[in-house]
């Protein structure tokens, strides 16, 4: 990416054409310069990371934001669509199939997962809706998925948490609609929403 970045930047192009009509709005040539020294800091900052024993999750919750962007205000939005792709691109290429906490080494399905978590729980599947709805409330959508998943494999008639499912589902397609297209078709294909064609 920062090779064609590079030859774009050689090539001073006044109009940037993309396959993903939200980059061709937010990307523009415009923004090569700044987002090009961004994520070129970023690309380090990756690197000391992967070198320090970072897992993928503290270097994105590091959230970098180069200084370099107060000179290129252009390349903020687009470096802020880019930046966790581009990061967890770099940290999988780099890093192999054992992470530097272990995971990967002694993989699980999801079926033991969803009964180590029951353990937790005490064999309570409302434990799993409670903490789902906690994490929901708090806008973590995210992590709420992360409980109900393994809740549904264990408990797969609860409608409590199939309902919780379709909100954080329903709560993703909100946040990622505007800044991240490939995020939002993946929760919605999850959600079963009907989309219907761009006008």
């Amino acid at each position: 990416m920062l090779e064609g970045l590079a030859f774009i930047g050689r090539r001073r192009p006044r109009t940037l054409i993309h396959g993903h009509a939200p980059l061709t709005d937010l990307l523009t040539a415009a923004a090569v310069p700044g987002i090009t020294a961004a994520l070129t800091q970023l690309h380090g900052e990756v690197l000391d990371g992967i070198r320090g024993g970072q897992t993928l999750a503290d270097i994105l919750a590091a959230a970098s934001l180069p200084s370099v962007l107060r000179e290129h205000p252009a390349a903020v939005v687009p470096y802020l669509v880019t930046r966790d792709h581009f990061t967890a691109r770099l940290y999988h290429q780099r890093t192999g199939y054992w992470q530097p906490d272990g995971s990967g080494m002694e993989p699980s399905t999801a079926v033991e997962h969803a009964a180590a978590l029951d353990l937790l729980a005490g064999g309570r599947q409302e434990r799993f809706a409670d903490a789902a709805a906690t994490l929901i409330e708090q806008g973590d959508h995210a992590l709420g998925l992360e409980i109900i998943r393994p809740g549904l494999v264990r408990y797969p008639a609860s409608s409590a948490l199939a309902e919780l499912r379709r909100t954080a589902l329903h709560r993703l397609m909100e946040r990622y609609q505007q800044s991240d297209p490939f995020k939002f078709l993946i929760y919605a294909e999850q959600a079963g929403a009907e989309l219907g064609p761009v006008g």
